[in-house]
């Protein structure tokens, strides 16, 4: 069988030397191994760095900014509430908690995800029940990607630990924790505006980081992503200074329409989140909701009370989420400052040289191969506890390769 594998004496890192690019993670120690290469290299070597790392370094920037106030804000609750039973502001925190009691996987052995889902199946069926986000690992995006799930599933959750935490000797902390949580205005608005800055920005930078390489067609390569970074400078500033903009859902959702108009595959993307994924209602029967329609709705346009009440806050949180989003880009220390129009580099695209955007394009913006082996391991461990390291790496490394498909 023909495998198409290079003969040894093809392979030659003087390749990449003819408008190759070399693409790392943001930390210093690897930003400097890049930089050692390309000199050693030498010729037209270009250099990006991963953007899904630097989503992930500018939610976290907000999550600490946000999680700040919070603390202040909340102050005088916080100290008044037993330290038992762990209550914290942080939004990961209760991603985290929300996840082990929740998760339809049952992996928390404190949890109760089974008999959760029993009980929607009996009290709530035929309602929409969004996926609760797997917080292990140190995914700093989890900030936001599991944020939905809180807001969507929340009156179902509280229903829920009501009802188990009024049975008679069975106390659980970390019960007592999420309903304490849940039942807060405070963390309503939190959760509100983390999933508004999932679906608006998480969701549509990721998708066009991970699909940059197959884009070439459209004139869109590697340092297109400055246009990205530029289009979030402009809105992010007028977030910053008009917090209600948040809540325009014409507004948040259009971010990045000047690129949509030009992208056809970025287009269809997001017609398809929002017109015609869907997902199975928690019964037996086959029906299916759009789900992040639904969940748009009620966000921009919310009918649940304490949803509504929560307009002001969301408002006042989000202005601090975007001053914050702004320090993280516009930091001229960090990675991403470079890709700015307004840093002069060569990395930007206002500035970048054609024949670099030319050598540029089909090329990654991100580590997914590389990371790809390593999160295909951990997702065997995880998912098949008993097999071994090596058996692990070999079921990923196929699956990666396509061994277990025909054709």
């Amino acid at each position: 069988m023909d495998f198409s594998l290079p003969s040894p004496e093809s392979i030659d890192i003087s390749k990449l030397g003819h408008g190759g690019a070399i693409t790392t993670d943001t930390c210093n120690s690897a930003q400097k191994t890049r930089r050692i290469l390309v000199d050693n290299v030498g010729g037209r070597v270009h250099e990006m760095d991963c953007m899904h790392h630097l989503r992930n370094v500018w939610f976290n920037g907000v999550e600490k900014a946000l999680t700040q106030h919070l603390n202040d804000y909340l102050r005088d609750s916080l100290d008044n509430i037993d330290s038992s039973l762990r209550v914290s502001s942080s939004m990961s925190a209760l991603i985290r908690a929300f996840d082990k009691e929740f998760s339809l996987c049952a992996n928390y052995p404190k949890g109760h995800g089974e008999l959760f889902c029993e009980w929607m199946k009996s009290t709530h069926s035929g309602e929409l029940l969004l996926h609760v986000e797997r917080s292990s690992g140190s995914r700093q995006d989890i900030f936001v990607e599991g944020a939905p799930a809180i807001y969507w599933n929340r009156e179902y959750c509280i229903e829920f630990l009501d009802e188990q935490l009024r049975i008679p000797g069975k106390g659980n902390i970390l019960q007592e924790n999420l309903f304490v949580i849940l039942s807060s205005l405070e963390m309503v608005a939190l959760s509100r505006l983390c999933s508004i800055l999932y679906l608006c920005i998480c969701v549509p930078v990721r998708w066009i980081s991970g699909k940059t390489h197959t884009l070439q067609n459209h004139g869109w390569g590697a340092r297109s992503m400055g246009l990205v970074l530029d289009i979030l400078e402009t809105k992010l500033d007028e977030i910053r200074q008009d917090g209600g903009l948040i809540l325009n859902q014409g507004y948040m959702l259009g971010l990045f329409d000047t690129i949509v108009e030009d992208l056809t595959p970025f287009q269809e993307f997001l017609e398809h989140m929002y017109e015609k994924k869907r997902m199975y209602t928690v019964e037996k029967s086959s029906t299916k909701k759009v789900q992040m329609a639904l969940l748009r709705d009620e966000l921009f346009h919310p009918v649940i009370e304490d949803n509504v009440s929560s307009a002001d806050l969301v408002q006042e949180l989000a202005s601090i989420a975007a001053k914050a989003f702004l320090q993280e880009l516009r930091d001229p220390k960090k990675a991403t400052y470079k890709y700015l129009s307004c840093s002069g580099s060569e990395f930007s695209y206002e500035h970048c040289p054609e024949e670099i955007k030319n050598d540029m394009l089909g090329k990654m913006v991100t580590n997914d191969c590389a990371e790809s082996s390593f999160s295909g391991l951990t997702n065997q461990i995880q998912n098949f506890s008993r097999i071994n390291i090596p058996g692990a790496a070999a079921v990923s490394d196929m699956k990666r390769n396509n061994f277990f498909f025909a054709g």
